[in-house]
């Protein structure tokens, strides 16, 4: 993938279809326009290009509700992993713009006109179903489409893509993670929600349980972490493309007083040292919330059955 930045943008070939937006999780409707900028670039002879930024606009304007900031702002994908995607997709030339302020200060029309036309010389013009940038003090995004049209540029407006009535977004898959509802994120997706981590030394104390797990270091706590409880889930050992069955923790640990958040992942039928290993940890479902049980034997035999459930899980779902 070719990974442009405002002042090396001059080796992209003139001619583009262009896109604008975050593609945070790059999410089914997300690839729906993918797939609809690749055919038009395609139809009309011009070399397809995704215009995304460096950080999340939220990330970088904040905001809050009465004087009350916002809590923090939590992505579904890093840049790596958009990029990532984007090119499993296609899209093989990528504008990555550094948001700030003053980018913040353009209008759509003015974005247009400095960025997509000057510099990327667009001939075609792809917008999403929501899609909106531009600054909100001077939004002219409506006359978006036919200033374009007047500067030459073919724009179309892709529709929504739905499941199970719901306009999927970036926002609906925090949602749904937010609720431990994995499942569901991944019909958002088209695939399963992901973190990635270091292995490092824990209190080993699923290992006294017969249990051993793996206590995952976060490569990014900007992503977003699906609500505490107990996940089947499928484990990527380092640059491995074969995934080994697990479950994971994620939250405290009640049942030994402790309240500070976890993360844990017990491989099934692995007994090597996985120290300094990165794990790749991919959630399929949910299979309970975190408990406080009565006693350790009563917390063995529910970590049996959480075993033989996710077995279950990963044996019978994509």
């Amino acid at each position: 993938m070719n990974i442009y930045k405002i002042d090396n943008i001059s080796k992209l070939e003139q001619g583009t279809a262009v896109t604008v937006g975050m593609f945070d999780g790059v999410h089914i409707g997300h690839q729906h326009i993918l797939n609809l900028l690749r055919h038009e670039s395609e139809r009309l002879n011009l070399t397809p290009v995704v215009v995304t930024f460096d950080q999340h606009p939220r990330q970088v304007l904040g905001g809050g509700v009465g004087g009350v900031a916002i809590n923090q702002f939590y992505r579904v994908t890093t840049n790596e992993e958009r990029y990532s995607i984007l090119e499993h997709f296609g899209i093989h030339h990528v504008l990555e713009l550094h948001f700030t302020q003053e980018i913040a200060s353009l209008s759509a029309c003015q974005f247009f006109e400095q960025i997509l036309l000057q510099q990327l010389h667009a001939k075609a013009l792809v917008l999403g179903y929501d899609n909106m940038f531009g600054s909100k003090d001077h939004n002219d995004f409506d006359q978006l489409p036919s200033f374009a049209q007047s500067k030459g540029v073919s724009v179309v407006v892709d529709t929504a893509v739905q499941f199970q009535g719901i306009d999927v977004s970036s926002t609906q898959v925090r949602k749904a993670l937010k609720q431990g509802n994995v499942e569901l994120a991944a019909s958002f997706l088209g695939y399963n929600y992901r973190l990635w981590g270091l292995v490092v030394k824990g209190r080993q104390m699923g290992r006294r349980l017969g249990f051993p797990t793996a206590n995952v270091c976060l490569d990014d706590t900007t992503k977003v972490m699906p609500a505490d409880g107990v996940y089947a889930v499928r484990v990527y050992l380092e640059e491995s493309s074969e995934p080994r069955m697990g479950m994971a923790n994620f939250g405290g640990q009640p049942t030994f007083g402790l309240d500070k958040p976890v993360f844990e992942v017990n491989i099934f039928d692995f007994d090597g040292d996985l120290y300094g290993t990165t794990l790749r940890v991919d959630f399929v479902s949910r299979l309970r919330d975190v408990q406080k049980f009565g006693s350790i034997p009563e917390l063995i035999s529910q970590l049996n059955s959480d075993r033989d459930t996710a077995r279950h899980e990963l044996s019978t779902k994509a």
